[in-house]
């Protein structure tokens, strides 16, 4: 009846049977105060279903837990590889520009063509949703726009997280490094995130 039944599983226990839990109480004596109690005499059968559904919900519990933290040690994973990816980047890029200091215009000018397009688009496109069920809609409006302004495949995906904000780190968590620059590929993930099928859009 106790197999596997840790001293948190009794004291639940006790005081769904309406028992008092003393702080003082040892193993022993909390199976005692069950054993006891008017429902076990009454009733062995549910107390010992009681038991095993404390067991039961305490196991789910720490493995929803332990599930969380591998998620978040993952995507810690993640941002610092995009971090070490973005400090090589701008280290290369810092050479380029020593060698060349002209490149640095171009640059400038890019980054600017980046932003002045992602800006286009949050104008064109509508907000995006806070309930899971709009996400179509979001992507009908993000894909007119991206054809009124012609945007080019390559910048796609870029301009998605972007508009996504905190919303594409769980997204991130999932996809490949290949994967980024695959529009499609990250739209049917932000799409299967919030629980979407593309047959809906």
């Amino acid at each position: 009846m106790y197999k596997n039944a840790l001293k948190e599983d009794l004291i639940r226990v006790v005081e769904d049977l309406d028992g008092t839990v003393e702080s003082t109480d040892t193993i022993a004596k909390l199976k005692t105060k069950i054993e006891n109690s008017s429902t076990f005499e009454s009733d062995p059968d549910f107390v010992k279903t009681l038991i095993q559904n404390c067991i039961d919900e305490r196991v789910s519990r720490n493995e929803t837990e332990v599930t969380l933290e591998k998620q978040k040690i993952e995507l810690a994973k993640l941002q610092l590889a995009q971090l070490e990816k973005e400090v090589e980047l701008q280290t290369a890029k810092n050479k380029a520009l020593s060698l060349n200091p002209a490149a640095k215009v171009e640059e400038n000018q890019f980054e600017t063509n980046i932003e002045n397009m992602i800006n286009s688009i949050r104008t064109l496109s509508l907000p995006v949703p806070t309930r899971s069920v709009n996400f179509n809609l979001f992507f009908q409006s993000l894909e007119r726009a991206f054809l009124t302004k012609k945007i080019n495949d390559e910048y796609k995906s870029e301009i998605l997280i972007n508009l996504l904000g905190e919303r594409a780190h769980n997204v991130l968590l999932y996809i490949k490094e290949e994967e980024l620059n695959d529009y499609e590929k990250l739209k049917s993930l932000v799409l299967r995130e919030f629980q979407l099928t593309l047959a809906s859009v």
